[in-house]
């Protein structure tokens, strides 16, 4: 393989993403140019070829008809990759070896590729820990809800009882069904509630004293800036609880002047996480304070900048083009 510079930008994604277009739409007009890798065409449809010879390694890549070298890489964006995409006539001894044998060559080759991350998969697969985050938040000094994570129906009870019957609960994951449609939201628990606790024995959750809010927070942080936005969920009933309970473009936004104290805060749990780009979420109390909930290292922000016109995907693009901080 020949010398190359560093002057494109990959992006892993799914086939259909709306931000990615209007991004790489953007990067594009920086003269930057850009590579869409949706993760479900491997293998099928794409392929690496990594050779380890004379003391160093070299690495290619096909996805379709368009070959790159590792070397012309400047910056990559781990944006929603897509399941990776394998034969329908496999057996199931089959296909289970093959899933882990893609998975393992995949995550192998992002492992050794020595771009300018937006975020590093490892890093952000740490990092999307709830219980892992709620422990940093709390260290570096954020206030954090009472929170209790159990598969124990008794210390459920009890915790219950504790919070003054003011407790919620959450999922670990995104709590998206695909088949369904249905997505499971942060959710008051009340003494009805409590019968179904036995279920906890074989889905452990979330469970935390509910924070009165004056209005939720997103807080986005892209490289060494910050961007807050306030999200007015507790007009609606429906959202009070959780405001992704309702469609974004029914709640109002703004933009959010943090106190310098907190935003020191939010970039420094990045740092700790190895981070460079994070979705926040935060409460702001009718006292002022402002409570951590939770950190998506890969949270959306098309609806932000649609709603409050701040420049996240300038601001993005940028990050990817200087392939180092700003």
């Amino acid at each position: 393989m020949g010398s190359a510079s560093r002057n494109k930008i990959l992006v892993f994604c799914q086939e259909f993403d709306p931000q990615v277009d209007y991004t790489i739409s953007l990067l594009k007009r920086f003269g930057v140019e850009c590579i869409r890798w949706p993760t479900n065409t491997f293998p099928l449809k794409s392929s690496l070829a990594i050779n380890f010879r004379e003391g160093a390694y070299a690495g290619a890549a096909k996805i379709g008809e368009r070959q790159f070298d590792f070397r012309e890489i400047r910056s990559a964006w781990y944006r929603h990759p897509a399941p990776y995409a394998f034969p329908a006539d496999l057996s199931v001894d089959d296909r289970r070896f093959v899933e882990r044998e893609v998975r393992e060559a995949f995550a192998g080759f992002m492992q050794i590729a020595q771009w300018f991350w937006v975020n590093h998969p490892d890093k952000a697969r740490i990092a999307a820990s709830k219980i892992l985050q709620l422990k940093v938040a709390q260290s570096l000094g954020f206030e954090i809800p009472e929170t209790l994570i159990t598969n124990d129906s008794v210390e459920a009870e009890l915790f219950f009882n504790k919070c003054d019957q003011q407790m919620v609960y959450k999922a670990f994951g995104p709590g998206f069904f695909i088949e369904s449609g249905k997505v499971l939201c942060t959710s008051p628990v009340s003494r009805e509630n409590l019968k179904d606790l036995a279920l906890l024995k074989s889905t452990p959750g979330i469970f935390q004293r509910i924070v009165q809010k004056r209005l939720d927070l997103r807080i986005t942080v892209i490289g060494r800036r910050v961007f807050a936005t306030e999200i007015h969920s507790q007009g609606n009933p429906k959202s009070v609880n959780d405001w992704r309970a309702v469609p974004a473009e029914q709640l109002p936004h703004a933009q959010h002047k943090l106190p310098h104290r907190i935003e020191t805060l939010c970039l420094r749990f990045l740092r700790r996480f190895g981070l460079v780009y994070g979705a926040i979420d935060m409460v702001l109390t009718p006292e002022g304070r402002y409570v951590f909930l939770e950190n998506n290292p890969s949270g959306q922000f098309g609806w932000i900048e649609y709603q409050t016109g701040a420049p996240l995907t300038a601001t993005l693009a940028r990050l990817l083009v200087a392939g180092e901080m700003v």
